[in-house]
């Protein structure tokens, strides 16, 4: 996704089974500051592997939505392990998702963001 690395936003590539496929450099970032890197333990590993506690949460929701409904979503998510709130936009990709998210912490709370 070298073509995606000019974007300020982290930009996701899942196949149809959830599984990370590729992501642009703002999301590698971002994930590495979580402690994750993308080809040691997030690339070939489902997004409910890598963060089962997203199991049943909006989150689940909608990439489900996107990948198995073949609809465009839209939607805000708070994030425990960095304590951020990002704002989610996910696009039908045959098969799977993009999901394109940002930082919308200082948004949320009215005060300066703190997150990495």
């Amino acid at each position: 996704m070298a073509i995606l690395d000019g974007i300020d936003d982290a930009v996701v590539k899942l196949d149809g089974q959830a599984r990370f496929a590729a992501m642009n450099k703002s999301a590698a970032q971002l994930y590495e500051r979580l402690g994750l890197d993308f080809f040691r333990n997030l690339k070939g590993n489902s997004l409910w592997e890598v963060w089962p506690e997203l199991r049943g949460s909006v989150v689940e929701q909608e990439i489900r939505h996107v990948i198995e409904g073949h609809v465009q979503v839209s939607f805000d998510f708070f994030n425990p392990k960095d304590q951020c709130w990002y704002e989610a936009k996910g696009y039908p990709a045959s098969p799977g998702a993009i999901l394109v998210f940002k930082d919308i912490t200082e948004r949320k709370t009215a005060s300066p963001s703190s997150c990495p």
